[in-house]
């Protein structure tokens, strides 16, 4: 079709979306401006400005007020002041082809968002609280640069250090002018102090330490029969101090004087904009609010309706937040872990509820997380369970024709990712794709007769697909072949997925490399094994697809001719697997997944013939953290490792990722203690390599530095740091990737092909 420029300023134009009646809304300079694409003619809803009201001139007062009593033409000139002023208010209030407003809210505050409604009716403004940020950034040299001088990046703050911004929301009546706030400071449980426990055993921790170091250190002389042996030295006390298991329970948490701060997540509006959906989660990451307002009813009250109320006393999940409308409907859809898993849920508007209604539904008695109702203040409805089970749901789109909800899950395997489709009506639900392997993202066209979708296997790179939606559910052929014949030439032997038994009960999944002549070898000759960890902590690698961790695929399958067996864990705090397993790390980043990882070994050692006492390990980000936790914290278990730009001390990571599972270090500094490898240096004995580049934005190479001088200090031998001068975390250089892989396998080599005396 044709296209036509609308717009040719130099002003920042963005957010761009259909009204109901056709016409179209988008943000220009951060005003909301309406478009006419009949007519051209553009409008803005309403002028907004944090701003006190203008007062009118202020009545004279001592030498002024002289001044008019003696003087007729100082008098005359204010009085005519005046009128013109109250003249021009009542013209600007008369006049209908004026903007609305200007409509006035605290200047105190300032907007972070708006979200006008498809009717533009209606606004609902996300504020702040104004003023300048307290954050403090994080600095990055570069060394390699144009002009050959050190250059200074600035990156992102690190966790705890930044005064969390709380948001308030307000509901405008764009018609009437009218102004109302949303009254968030009743939400269930937001007045309840989720870390007071945690706090309270912090202080208990620190009250020992004092206490500790306040006792001199005995002379440590060799013990005899009459002198036993002295008490552990300070710092192993202080350490064990902070070893007690961690714990996500928050039973009888204490109510706190002032409501919890809050942000808003998402605001949606209905088709028809008579319903608003906002979600809001605190800032402690404890809680998640998912409420409905009808405007009519909010701007005269300020209430909503709490739809689903998610408490998890470890963290909220930030993958489960999606929520949307039905087609022209006023049910609405969300994903909750409410059971466990993320569920596919509903709200659907219901009359008044009497005494004798059954509640919503509600998780297992043996869930930490919780979900709650609150008693409507607008629209009432009931939640139900569209698709549930022990599986996940994630990215669902809205059918633009049908009024389905198509979506991913991995109903039948946790590796198998396919694209369903529900109907909320009847709750009939259908396979649109169940072709081996894994769906990696799906687009459904304008009209809704067909769809796109990424498809991978775990031999295949994603290609794209597009199939009719009456088509059968596998055996389409690919639009595209995105390899090149170099690539197809490469023999490869492929990982096969594999379940090991757990400690905790349930099977942990995992890739296995095995030496090409496996099947048919029957020596009795014990082989050396490599555990390969995946990075970012909360990521599936064990899936069906094309892995993400494609070099390092192609290094095991290199490896693995070489003789080694290797092991690729998704373990505990990987994703696909629900929230127990997601959150099994909380306040205690380290100990389950090496227990995991151990359990591996102890699985290779059963059934692969490989030798404990050759076990190598290594990974990136998350997982360069594990190796260095597992070398300093479990020696016995491995021979060597190599870890690739990781996190050293989580009091130095970003404050998204890490409060959410250890707190803050201001609340929590147990937590840091337990889950920082440089808190646990000094019990490294095995060979360890450590690979970092050097414009490392993620995991700055700050990180790397500061363990490296621990270990100087700590007089460790069997280290080295190798350093990539242009590398950011991802490297993009292949003779960077060449010499970090050479690096690695030469480590590996040399300490685990030969068998241990």
């Amino acid at each position: 079709g044709d296209f036509t420029q609308l717009t040719r300023t130099t002003s920042r134009e963005s957010n761009p979306r259909f009204l109901a009646d056709g016409r179209i809304a988008f943000e220009r300079d951060g005003r909301t401006i309406i478009r006419d694409l009949d007519h051209g003619h553009e409008s803005e809803p309403a002028s907004i400005r944090f701003e006190a009201p203008p007062e009118p001139p202020p009545a004279p007062t001592g030498l002024a007020a002289d001044q008019r009593r003696l003087f007729d033409t100082l008098q005359d000139r204010a009085e005519a002041t005046e009128a013109a002023w109250i003249r021009s208010e009542a013209i600007r209030e008369t006049r209908e082809h004026d903007v609305i407003g200007p409509i006035r809210l605290d200047p105190g505050l300032r907007e972070t968002r708006r979200h006008l409604s498809p009717d533009a009716r209606w606004m609902l403004l996300e504020t702040a609280p104004a003023g300048r940020s307290t954050r403090r950034n994080d600095d990055m040299p570069v060394f390699v640069t144009d002009d050959g001088y050190v250059d200074v990046r600035s990156i992102r703050p690190k966790v705890g250090t930044s005064a969390r911004t709380p948001e308030r929301l307000f509901l405008i009546d764009l018609t009437e002018a009218l102004v109302r706030e949303i009254d968030l400071d009743d939400l269930p449980d937001r007045r309840i102090d989720r870390l007071a426990a945690i706090r309270a055993e912090n202080t208990a921790w620190r009250d020992a330490i004092d206490a500790a170091t306040s006792n001199p250190e005995p002379d440590a002389s060799e013990p005899t029969a009459d002198t036993p042996a002295p008490p552990p030295s300070l710092r192993s006390r202080i350490e064990r101090l902070a070893e007690p298991a961690a714990t996500t329970s928050d039973s009888d948490p204490p109510e706190a004087v002032d409501p919890r701060p809050l942000a808003i997540n998402t605001v949606i509006w209905s088709d028809d904009g008579t319903l608003a959906a906002i979600q809001a989660h605190s800032l402690d990451n404890k809680d998640r609010w998912i409420m409905v307002l009808s405007p009519e009813i909010a701007i005269e009250s300020g209430e909503t309706t709490v739809v689903e109320h998610l408490h998890d006393p470890a963290w909220i999940g930030w993958r489960f937040n999606e929520m949307g409308w039905l087609r022209n409907s006023d049910t609405l859809w969300f994903l909750s872990e409410g059971l466990g898993w993320s569920d596919l849920m509903a709200w659907r508007p219901t009359d008044p509820p009497t005494q004798n209604d059954e509640a919503a539904d509600v998780p297992p008695a043996d869930s930490d997380v919780t979900t709650e109702p609150k008693p409507p203040a607008g629209p009432t409805g009931r939640v139900e369970p569209l698709v549930a089970g022990r599986f996940e749901v994630r990215g669902v789109r809205r059918h633009p024709a049908d009024g389905t909800l198509w979506y991913r899950s991995n109903r039948e395997d946790p590796s198998h990712w396919r694209l369903e489709r529900v109907d909320p009506s009847t709750g009939w639900a259908e396979t649109m794709v169940d072709d081996p392997g894994m769906v990696e993202s799906f687009a459904i066209s304008p009209n809704g007769d067909r769809f796109l979708f990424l498809h991978s296997t775990i031999e295949t790179p994603a290609e794209l697909h597009v199939r009719s939606t009456d088509a059968p559910a596998s055996g389409t052929p690919p639009l595209t072949h995105s390899t090149t014949d170099r690539f197809d030439a490469v023999e490869r032997h492929p990982p096969v997925l594999v379940d090991i038994p757990g400690r905790h009960g349930r099977p942990i999944r995992g890739r296995l490399h095995l030496p090409p002549d496996s099947a048919n070898d029957d020596s009795t000759t014990t082989r050396p094994a490599v555990l390969f960890i995946h990075g970012a902590g909360y990521l599936q690698n064990a899936h069906g697809g094309w892995s993400r961790y494609f070099r390092e695929g192609m290094f095991h399958d290199l490896l693995a001719r070489e003789g080694f067996v290797v092991l690729d864990l998704d373990y505990r705090a990987s994703a696909g697997y629900g929230r127990d397993w997601r959150t099994a790390i909380a306040r205690n980043m380290g100990p389950p997944e090496l227990d995991d990882l151990e359990d591996g070994i102890a699985w290779l050692e059963a059934n692969h013939r490989v030798d404990p006492d050759r076990i190598g390990v290594y990974g990136g980000s998350y997982g360069g953290f594990l190796t260095l936790m597992g070398l300093f914290t479990r020696p016995d278990s491995f021979a060597c490792g190599a870890a690739l730009r990781p996190v050293t001390d989580w009091s130095h990571y970003n404050d998204g990722y890490t409060a959410n599972i250890l707190n803050t270090p201001e609340a929590d500094p147990m937590a840091y203690r337990r889950s920082s490898p440089i808190e646990h240096a000094a019990g490294l004995e095995k060979p360890l390599l450590i690979c970092h580049g050097m414009v490392d934005d993620n995991v700055p190479f700050q990180d790397t530095v500061r363990l490296a001088q621990r270990l100087i200090e700590l007089e460790k031998e069997d280290w080295e740091v190798a350093i990539y001068p242009v590398e950011p975390h991802g490297f993009r250089t292949p003779s960077s990737w060449l010499d970090e892989y050479r690096r690695i396998r030469e480590l590996f080599r040399e300490h685990l092909l030969e068998p241990t005396d």
